[in-house]
Protein backbone atom coordinates (compact mmCIF):
# COMPACT_ATOMS: atom_id res chain seq x y z
CA UNK A 1 0.00 0.00 0.00
CA UNK A 2 1.05 3.51 -0.67
CA UNK A 3 1.56 4.96 2.91
CA UNK A 4 3.08 7.72 2.14
CA UNK A 5 0.78 8.81 -0.45
CA UNK A 6 -2.18 8.28 2.22
CA UNK A 7 -0.35 10.50 4.84
CA UNK A 8 -0.04 13.44 2.24
CA UNK A 9 -3.68 13.02 1.43
CA UNK A 10 -4.54 12.65 5.51
CA UNK A 11 -2.98 15.83 6.05
CA UNK A 12 -4.60 18.01 3.07
CA UNK A 13 -7.84 16.73 4.40
CA UNK A 14 -6.87 17.61 7.48
CA UNK A 15 -5.82 20.97 6.23
CA UNK A 16 -9.12 21.58 3.90
CA UNK A 17 -12.02 19.94 5.86
CA UNK A 18 -14.12 22.86 5.43
CA UNK A 19 -14.18 21.70 1.87
CA UNK A 20 -15.41 18.66 2.27
CA UNK A 21 -19.11 19.33 3.73
CA UNK A 22 -18.49 16.73 6.61
CA UNK A 23 -18.29 19.65 9.16
CA UNK A 24 -21.67 20.67 8.25
CA UNK A 25 -23.44 17.95 7.89
CA UNK A 26 -26.39 18.13 11.25
CA UNK A 27 -25.60 16.56 14.27
CA UNK A 28 -27.62 13.48 15.01
CA UNK A 29 -28.75 13.17 18.69
CA UNK A 30 -29.63 9.80 20.51
CA UNK A 31 -33.28 8.88 21.27
CA UNK A 32 -35.09 11.33 23.72
CA UNK A 33 -34.94 9.58 26.98
CA UNK A 34 -31.32 9.01 26.71
CA UNK A 35 -28.73 10.36 29.13
CA UNK A 36 -27.29 12.54 26.57
CA UNK A 37 -29.09 14.24 24.33
CA UNK A 38 -26.16 16.18 22.98
CA UNK A 39 -24.06 13.09 22.05
CA UNK A 40 -24.64 11.63 18.66
CA UNK A 41 -25.76 8.16 17.94
CA UNK A 42 -21.98 7.39 16.30
CA UNK A 43 -20.30 8.99 19.03
CA UNK A 44 -22.52 7.20 21.59
CA UNK A 45 -21.84 3.92 19.69
CA UNK A 46 -17.72 4.49 19.84
CA UNK A 47 -18.03 5.32 23.51
CA UNK A 48 -19.65 1.95 24.43
CA UNK A 49 -17.71 -0.52 22.42
CA UNK A 50 -14.10 1.09 22.10
CA UNK A 51 -13.32 2.56 25.71
CA UNK A 52 -9.76 3.28 25.67
CA UNK A 53 -8.02 1.28 28.16
CA UNK A 54 -3.77 1.29 29.33
CA UNK A 55 -1.80 -1.47 29.25
CA UNK A 56 -2.47 -2.93 32.66
CA UNK A 57 -5.41 -4.42 31.53
CA UNK A 58 -3.78 -6.63 28.48
CA UNK A 59 -4.56 -9.77 28.40
CA UNK A 60 -1.49 -12.21 27.92
CA UNK A 61 -2.26 -13.14 24.23
CA UNK A 62 -3.72 -10.16 23.01
CA UNK A 63 -2.96 -9.62 19.34
CA UNK A 64 -1.83 -6.39 17.51
CA UNK A 65 -1.27 -5.99 13.40
CA UNK A 66 1.95 -4.86 12.39
CA UNK A 67 2.10 -2.44 9.89
CA UNK A 68 5.27 -1.21 9.08
CA UNK A 69 8.29 -3.41 6.76
CA UNK A 70 10.81 -3.09 9.75
CA UNK A 71 11.10 -2.80 13.40
CA UNK A 72 10.31 0.03 14.94
CA UNK A 73 13.30 2.29 16.98
CA UNK A 74 10.66 1.67 20.22
CA UNK A 75 11.54 -2.04 20.67
CA UNK A 76 14.87 -3.52 21.49
CA UNK A 77 14.60 -7.18 20.30
CA UNK A 78 16.08 -10.28 22.05
CA UNK A 79 18.18 -12.62 20.55
CA UNK A 80 17.92 -14.44 18.10
CA UNK A 81 16.65 -11.39 16.14
CA UNK A 82 14.65 -11.39 12.98
CA UNK A 83 16.97 -10.87 9.91
CA UNK A 84 16.76 -7.18 8.26
CA UNK A 85 15.96 -8.81 5.23
CA UNK A 86 12.33 -10.59 6.64
CA UNK A 87 9.44 -7.83 6.31
CA UNK A 88 7.10 -7.35 9.01
CA UNK A 89 4.45 -5.61 7.44
CA UNK A 90 1.06 -7.93 8.10
CA UNK A 91 2.92 -10.02 11.26
CA UNK A 92 0.60 -10.38 14.22
CA UNK A 93 2.50 -9.22 17.48
CA UNK A 94 0.90 -10.71 20.72
CA UNK A 95 1.74 -9.07 24.06
CA UNK A 96 3.41 -11.90 26.04
CA UNK A 97 3.60 -9.64 29.54
CA UNK A 98 5.76 -7.71 31.77
CA UNK A 99 9.05 -7.53 33.63
CA UNK A 100 10.08 -4.70 36.28
CA UNK A 101 13.67 -4.01 35.80
CA UNK A 102 15.66 -1.30 37.89
CA UNK A 103 18.44 -0.06 35.37
CA UNK A 104 20.40 1.98 37.15
CA UNK A 105 19.36 0.34 40.56
CA UNK A 106 16.67 2.41 41.83
CA UNK A 107 13.04 2.51 41.28
CA UNK A 108 11.28 -0.47 39.24
CA UNK A 109 10.17 0.50 35.49
CA UNK A 110 8.29 -1.92 33.82
CA UNK A 111 8.93 -3.43 29.97
CA UNK A 112 6.20 -4.79 28.28
CA UNK A 113 7.44 -8.20 26.27
CA UNK A 114 5.80 -9.09 22.75
CA UNK A 115 6.42 -12.63 20.78
CA UNK A 116 6.30 -12.63 16.45
CA UNK A 117 6.79 -15.87 15.40
CA UNK A 118 9.00 -16.84 17.94
CA UNK A 119 11.49 -13.79 18.51
CA UNK A 120 10.98 -11.55 21.57
CA UNK A 121 10.72 -7.55 21.40
CA UNK A 122 11.07 -5.09 24.76
CA UNK A 123 9.16 -2.04 25.27
CA UNK A 124 10.52 -0.04 27.84
CA UNK A 125 7.65 2.19 29.67
CA UNK A 126 10.06 4.40 31.85
CA UNK A 127 7.29 4.25 34.36
CA UNK A 128 6.42 2.09 37.58
CA UNK A 129 3.24 -0.09 37.63
CA UNK A 130 1.20 2.08 39.99
CA UNK A 131 2.43 5.04 37.53
CA UNK A 132 0.80 2.85 34.74
CA UNK A 133 -2.35 1.94 36.73
CA UNK A 134 -2.69 5.78 37.69
CA UNK A 135 -2.87 6.92 34.18
CA UNK A 136 -4.05 3.68 32.47
CA UNK A 137 -1.04 3.87 30.47
CA UNK A 138 -0.88 3.01 26.51
CA UNK A 139 2.49 2.75 24.83
CA UNK A 140 2.97 4.46 21.95
CA UNK A 141 3.87 2.40 18.91
CA UNK A 142 2.69 3.40 15.83
CA UNK A 143 2.71 0.31 13.70
CA UNK A 144 0.24 -1.79 15.82
CA UNK A 145 -3.19 -2.09 15.48
CA UNK A 146 -5.12 -3.35 18.05
CA UNK A 147 -6.85 -6.32 16.84
CA UNK A 148 -9.18 -6.86 19.90
CA UNK A 149 -10.62 -3.01 18.67
CA UNK A 150 -10.31 -4.25 15.07
CA UNK A 151 -12.63 -7.66 15.52
CA UNK A 152 -14.98 -6.14 17.31
CA UNK A 153 -15.28 -3.42 14.81
CA UNK A 154 -15.60 -6.31 11.98
CA UNK A 155 -18.43 -7.73 13.68
CA UNK A 156 -20.37 -4.84 14.75
CA UNK A 157 -20.40 -3.29 11.70
CA UNK A 158 -19.51 -5.63 8.96
CA UNK A 159 -23.13 -6.33 6.63
CA UNK A 160 -24.61 -2.94 8.10
CA UNK A 161 -26.26 -0.21 5.86
CA UNK A 162 -24.31 3.56 6.68
CA UNK A 163 -24.32 6.39 5.40
CA UNK A 164 -20.98 7.91 4.43
CA UNK A 165 -20.04 11.60 4.78
CA UNK A 166 -16.83 12.05 3.09
CA UNK A 167 -16.52 12.01 -0.97
CA UNK A 168 -12.52 10.97 -0.36
CA UNK A 169 -12.67 7.58 -1.36
CA UNK A 170 -10.03 5.07 -2.24
CA UNK A 171 -9.27 2.15 -4.08
CA UNK A 172 -7.45 -1.44 -3.30
CA UNK A 173 -3.85 0.66 -4.10
CA UNK A 174 -4.70 2.92 -1.55
CA UNK A 175 -5.19 5.92 -4.32
CA UNK A 176 -7.36 8.43 -3.91
CA UNK A 177 -10.75 8.43 -6.17
CA UNK A 178 -13.70 10.52 -6.83
CA UNK A 179 -16.45 9.50 -4.40
CA UNK A 180 -19.98 10.67 -3.34
CA UNK A 181 -20.93 11.72 0.16
CA UNK A 182 -24.57 11.47 1.90
CA UNK A 183 -25.64 8.50 0.53
CA UNK A 184 -26.33 4.86 1.49
CA UNK A 185 -22.88 1.99 1.85
CA UNK A 186 -22.96 -1.65 2.90
CA UNK A 187 -19.91 -2.28 4.69
CA UNK A 188 -18.15 -5.12 3.43
CA UNK A 189 -15.22 -5.19 6.03
CA UNK A 190 -12.85 -3.88 8.45
CA UNK A 191 -9.33 -4.19 7.99
CA UNK A 192 -5.90 -2.99 9.31
CA UNK A 193 -5.23 0.66 7.86
CA UNK A 194 -1.63 2.26 8.65
CA UNK A 195 0.40 3.77 11.05
CA UNK A 196 -1.86 7.23 11.35
CA UNK A 197 -5.17 5.74 10.82
CA UNK A 198 -5.71 2.37 12.43
CA UNK A 199 -8.77 1.03 10.28
CA UNK A 200 -9.93 0.68 7.03
CA UNK A 201 -13.78 0.38 6.54
CA UNK A 202 -14.18 -1.16 2.93
CA UNK A 203 -17.44 -0.42 1.81
CA UNK A 204 -20.02 -0.58 -1.64
CA UNK A 205 -22.39 2.29 -2.77
CA UNK A 206 -25.74 2.05 -4.11
CA UNK A 207 -23.93 2.14 -7.81
CA UNK A 208 -21.99 -1.32 -6.90
CA UNK A 209 -19.46 0.68 -6.58
CA UNK A 210 -16.34 -0.59 -4.09
CA UNK A 211 -14.14 1.97 -2.18
CA UNK A 212 -12.76 2.46 1.28
CA UNK A 213 -11.74 5.36 3.74
CA UNK A 214 -9.31 5.15 6.67
CA UNK A 215 -9.93 6.08 10.08
CA UNK A 216 -9.31 5.52 14.46
CA UNK A 217 -11.84 4.41 16.53
CA UNK A 218 -10.48 6.24 18.80
CA UNK A 219 -9.55 10.45 19.19
CA UNK A 220 -6.06 11.26 19.29
CA UNK A 221 -2.94 13.47 18.71
CA UNK A 222 -2.27 11.50 15.13
CA UNK A 223 -5.55 10.51 13.97
CA UNK A 224 -7.19 14.24 14.76
CA UNK A 225 -10.81 14.24 13.66
CA UNK A 226 -10.69 11.26 10.93
CA UNK A 227 -12.89 9.06 13.15
CA UNK A 228 -16.05 7.60 12.79
CA UNK A 229 -18.41 9.82 13.72
CA UNK A 230 -16.98 11.85 11.05
CA UNK A 231 -16.97 9.62 8.36
CA UNK A 232 -20.53 7.74 9.06
CA UNK A 233 -24.17 8.21 10.04
CA UNK A 234 -26.02 5.32 11.26
CA UNK A 235 -29.51 7.67 10.16
CA UNK A 236 -30.18 8.82 6.18
CA UNK A 237 -29.32 12.27 6.65
CA UNK A 238 -31.27 12.76 3.67
CA UNK A 239 -34.53 12.91 5.71
CA UNK A 240 -32.80 16.40 7.46
CA UNK A 241 -32.83 18.52 4.28
CA UNK A 242 -36.34 17.36 2.62
CA UNK A 243 -36.80 20.59 2.18
CA UNK A 244 -33.84 20.25 -0.97
CA UNK A 245 -34.91 19.52 -4.61
CA UNK A 246 -33.45 15.60 -5.82
CA UNK A 247 -31.63 17.68 -8.67
CA UNK A 248 -29.74 20.13 -5.86
CA UNK A 249 -29.36 16.90 -3.60
CA UNK A 250 -27.11 14.94 -6.22
CA UNK A 251 -24.68 17.80 -6.93
CA UNK A 252 -24.34 17.76 -3.11
CA UNK A 253 -23.43 14.15 -2.90
CA UNK A 254 -20.64 14.52 -5.51
CA UNK A 255 -19.66 18.18 -3.94
CA UNK A 256 -20.51 20.18 -6.47
CA UNK A 257 -22.12 23.52 -7.13
CA UNK A 258 -24.89 24.80 -9.87
CA UNK A 259 -26.51 28.46 -10.22
CA UNK A 260 -29.16 28.89 -8.21
CA UNK A 261 -27.88 26.88 -5.34
CA UNK A 262 -29.04 28.76 -1.68
CA UNK A 263 -26.39 29.25 1.15
CA UNK A 264 -27.13 26.08 2.79
CA UNK A 265 -27.13 23.59 -0.10
CA UNK A 266 -23.32 25.07 -1.07
CA UNK A 267 -22.11 24.75 2.71
CA UNK A 268 -23.23 21.56 2.48
CA UNK A 269 -21.41 20.62 -0.79
CA UNK A 270 -18.54 22.44 -0.22
CA UNK A 271 -18.47 22.97 3.59
CA UNK A 272 -17.81 26.36 5.33
CA UNK A 273 -15.97 29.05 3.52
CA UNK A 274 -12.77 30.28 4.89
CA UNK A 275 -13.36 34.16 4.06
CA UNK A 276 -17.10 35.78 3.29
CA UNK A 277 -17.38 38.97 2.12
CA UNK A 278 -19.95 41.36 1.56
CA UNK A 279 -19.72 43.34 -1.58
CA UNK A 280 -22.49 47.08 -2.77
CA UNK A 281 -22.97 47.16 -6.13
CA UNK A 282 -26.01 49.35 -7.98
CA UNK A 283 -28.05 46.13 -7.50
CA UNK A 284 -27.91 45.21 -3.99
CA UNK A 285 -25.68 43.45 -1.97
CA UNK A 286 -23.48 40.78 -3.46
CA UNK A 287 -21.97 38.32 -1.07
CA UNK A 288 -18.92 36.26 -2.17
CA UNK A 289 -17.62 33.06 -0.33
CA UNK A 290 -13.76 32.57 -0.85
CA UNK A 291 -12.09 28.97 -0.03
CA UNK A 292 -8.78 27.97 0.55
CA UNK A 293 -8.67 25.91 -2.22
CA UNK A 294 -8.86 28.71 -4.80
CA UNK A 295 -12.58 28.33 -5.33
CA UNK A 296 -15.18 31.12 -4.87
CA UNK A 297 -18.70 31.68 -4.71
CA UNK A 298 -20.94 34.58 -5.39
CA UNK A 299 -24.56 34.84 -4.61
CA UNK A 300 -27.55 37.24 -4.73
CA UNK A 301 -30.53 37.37 -2.32
CA UNK A 302 -29.30 34.16 -1.00
CA UNK A 303 -29.44 32.25 -4.51
CA UNK A 304 -26.03 30.69 -6.11
CA UNK A 305 -25.28 33.14 -8.74
CA UNK A 306 -21.30 32.66 -10.09
CA UNK A 307 -18.70 30.45 -8.80
CA UNK A 308 -15.25 28.77 -9.90
CA UNK A 309 -14.21 25.36 -8.35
Amino acid sequence: MKISLIYIVVLSILLTSCFTGVESTKKITVPEGSTSTAQSAEDAFIESYFERQGCDTWRIGKPFYYTDEKLSLVFRPERPTIPDSVSLKGKIFTYEGRIEESPFGGRKEVVLIFDCEGYKFRYETGKTWDEIRQMKYTPLIPPFIDMDDLNMARSLLKGRTLYIKTQVWYNEKSEVIGGRKLIPVKILDILPGNNLLPVEVWFEDDKGNRAGVFMSLLSSTRSQYITFDRLFSFEDPRLQYEEIQDEAWEQITLGRVKAGMTKDECKLSLGNPNEVKKIPTYSGLREQWIYNSGAYLFFVDGLLTEYRL
